[in-house]
């Protein structure tokens, strides 16, 4: 995974990702592919996804990287959310909508999420396709 800089060749004015649409026939949006997954976790289990620093994702990865956890995990698990108040970023972790792909141990660029198996043997039940 290249650096933004890197990819950019130092350029700093770079375009925002366009936003894909969605027929809803042919194509649809990541939620709707979690639901059709069947995905299911149990309620009270501790989290089987870990960030080792969120400082590191919020500052260091945001520039350097422009948070990719964002765009790589297919199950919007990871979410740059910026405080209307302050303007700081923060991550949230949606750990239920976990399909367990590993994406995010594999292509994090800092080893910084850390994948273990979830309790209770959930994750996605695919029976109808």
């Amino acid at each position: 995974m290249k650096k933004i800089k890197e990819y950019y060749k130092g350029n700093t004015d770079r375009p925002a990702p366009a936003k894909p649409s969605f027929d809803k026939t042919l194509t649809f949006d990541k939620l709707d592919d979690i639901y059709v997954s069947g995905t299911a976790h149990e309620e009270d289990q501790p989290s089987h996804l870990v960030v080792k620093d969120f400082d590191l994702c919020v500052n260091k990865c945001t520039e350097e990287f422009g948070n990719p956890c964002q765009h790589f995990c297919p199950a919007s698990v990871y979410n740059m959310i910026k405080d209307d108040g302050t303007g700081k970023l923060s991550l949230l972790v949606n750990a239920p909508n976990c399909v367990h792909c590993k994406t995010c141990d594999i292509k994090d660029p800092y080893r910084n999420i850390l994948w273990t198996v979830p309790e209770g043997g959930g994750g996605p039940n695919y029976v109808n396709l």
